[in-house]
């Protein structure tokens, strides 16, 4: 009774904060959907730009390649200029060409003779733009190709058939996503375990650290609450405020699903939509997590003489949960299920098994049993922290 009359205290305390109240409800709600606007935006500008810029592509020996450098004269948003092969390099490095296109001295000659040009394409791979003017260079030439080939064919008085004994066509499943699953399943874990973390933060870092700054501690130690009540009443306050968090933060996707507003069209493309069971099951993980960072928070927050070092402690935490839920991102929904024991990177390929409707109950009952762990042993860290004078009185 003692701890819940201290969680109901600490609760009230907390929202009398008002950053806490802009980082547990504001934040979450309006950051959520701004930054997947964002993202919609940039989304659209790319697809817009790739659609109508025009990219200069340096073409190697088209003086002796007419036919060739006449068919890339109707490629369209390429304009194709000639380079010398020795400058080929170190044009495609200073942006001058976002790609450049090595064609063979006898390259008409193969094409008249029927054999097959063997072409080279310089590009920088560290360039977004530099590997789309190459796709786009490879899907054009197999559409020409595929012409030449069916000429070829008519001159043989073959089917043209003869050449193609295979034909895949890709066809993408109802409702299966498409590029605005691939996206979300990638950003939305990371999104979580952010607003989850650092809406809990001034709250846990005020409940000791805060304390200690105040001089109001040792009224708490001599109340007649034992100091285990004292721990298991802050450290509730902190989860409950790590799960609001959360859940606003999943509030917050929910209002791009339903504003309908076009810069959130990206996430519709392929028919992605957000069911009650992925909900469902995103809350579900979302509890501990919540108590593994409350846990974690509480115990940096004990251990801190006020809550300027706290926050020094904070950047060293930030790091470790942050490269789990970046290391998501590259990823897949069916991780083996050693990945399950990993803190923050389990809740984000439950996630991502949310949002694919690819459920595995065995990953998702270790990763909540590890988690509990983990959080068990930051509350038992705090909890020991509390019998100490040393800890607790130091300033």
């Amino acid at each position: 009774m003692r701890a819940k009359t201290i969680f109901l205290k600490e609760f009230r305390e907390i929202f009398r904060d008002k950053r806490t109240v802009f980082s547990v409800i504001v934040s979450p709600l309006v950051l959520t959907p701004v930054i997947f606007a964002i993202m919609g935006i940039f989304i659209n500008q790319q697809v817009d730009k790739m659609k109508t810029e025009t990219y200069k592509v340096g073409i190697v020996n088209s003086a002796s390649a007419p036919m060739i450098t006449k068919l890339t004269e109707a490629i369209p948003n390429m304009k194709f200029t000639p380079v010398a092969a020795s400058d080929a390099e170190n044009k495609v490095k200073d942006k001058t060409y976002r790609a450049v296109l090595s064609l063979p001295k006898d390259a008409d000659a193969l094409l008249q003779s029927g054999n097959t040009i063997s072409m080279v394409v310089l590009l920088d791979e560290g360039n977004d733009t530099s590997q789309g003017v190459v796709s786009g260079l490879r899907e054009v030439f197999r559409v020409i190709g595929t012409k030449i080939t069916e000429a070829r064919l008519r001159e043989k008085n073959l089917p043209l058939d003869y050449a193609t004994p295979f034909e895949i066509t890709d066809k993408p499943i109802a409702a299966s996503g498409g590029r605005g699953l691939f996206i979300l399943s990638m950003m939305l874990p990371y999104i979580l375990a952010i607003s989850i973390l650092t809406g809990a933060i001034y709250a846990a870092f005020d409940q000791v650290a805060g304390e200690k700054e105040r001089g109001t501690l040792e009224t708490l130690l001599v109340s007649p609450a034992s100091r285990l009540d004292l721990v298991l009443g802050k450290f509730a306050a902190v989860a409950a405020v790590c799960l609001i968090s959360g859940i606003l933060a999943v509030a917050g996707l929910a209002i791009t699903f339903l504003s309908r507003l076009k810069v959130f069209d990206w996430m519709a493309q392929g028919g992605l939509t957000l069911s009650m069971g992925a909900v469902g099951v995103i809350l579900l993980v979302m509890l501990p997590l919540s108590i593994l960072f409350a846990g974690l928070l509480l115990a940096i927050s004990t251990f801190a003489r006020n809550q300027k070092e706290a926050q020094t402690y904070l950047a060293p935490l930030l790091v470790v949960i942050m490269l789990p839920a970046m290391a998501s991102m590259m990823m897949t929904s069916d991780a083996a299920i050693g990945a399950a024991l990993v803190p923050v990177l389990n809740t984000s390929i439950i996630i991502k098994q949310a949002l694919n409707g690819s459920y595995n109950a065995a990953f998702i009952g270790v990763a909540f049993v590890a988690s509990i762990v983990y959080a068990g042993a930051a509350l038992a860290f705090v909890a020991n922290a509390f019998q100490k004078e040393s800890v607790l009185m130091k300033a």
